[in-house]
């Protein structure tokens, strides 16, 4: 009895500090993402246009697009996608994103943010709630990280409460109920193409 405790005790140490590594690995990720973002952000020798290209190179891979754009559609709609449309959609879906996040580094000044630890929501999931100090105004934000085998990748985040994910969702769904898949297609193309002007 006395060596089936251990070994239950043995197990329960295993996870814990499997658990740990598992929040250290995505919180460090998160972080140094945002770390480097913010030293681009306030480097004054670059032009905008440099530091939002630096910024896409060091977002690019914390972003899980495949992911989000496929959630975004909902199961439903994805799959009534066939495979040149979803490879299409997950092209225009990241520009798209790339462009909505990259739009808002000029409204960036001296923001700071603070991490809570990470919290384990699946095998494979962990939320990382974090607060956006702005001017003297606190911003939450949650956000939602999976395991790849290419490292933590954020697939959703929240922003005072409101799901990045959902509100995408919902404006395809009405797009696609009104003008079909591609129809959505050529609507975020002529985004992509007035953005440019």
């Amino acid at each position: 009895m006395k060596k089936i405790s251990y070994l239950l005790l043995f197990f329960l140490l295993l996870s814990q500090v499997a658990v740990a590594d598992v929040e250290s690995e995505a919180e460090k990720t998160l972080k140094m993402s945002v770390d480097k973002v913010f030293t681009i952000l306030s480097d004054e020798e670059l032009t905008m246009d440099q530091k939002k290209s630096k910024v896409i190179e060091i977002t690019n891979p914390v972003f899980g697009f495949s992911l989000m754009a496929k959630l975004s559609l909902g199961k439903a709609h994805w799959s009534d996608f066939n495979t040149r449309q979803r490879i299409v959609f997950i092209d225009l879906y990241t520009r798209l994103f790339q462009e909505f996040y990259i739009g808002k580094l000029d409204f960036f000044s001296d923001e700071t943010v603070v991490f809570q630890p990470a919290i384990i929501v699946g095998r494979k999931k962990v939320r990382i709630q974090t607060a956006l100090i702005s001017k003297g105004t606190e911003y939450s934000m949650l956000y939602k990280m999976f395991k790849t085998g290419n490292g933590w990748k954020i697939y959703d985040f929240e922003i005072e409460g409101v799901s990045m994910l959902q509100s995408y969702r919902s404006q395809y769904h009405h797009i696609l109920k009104e003008v079909g898949i591609e129809g959505l297609l050529e609507k975020m193309r002529e985004i992509i193409e007035n953005n440019k002007q």
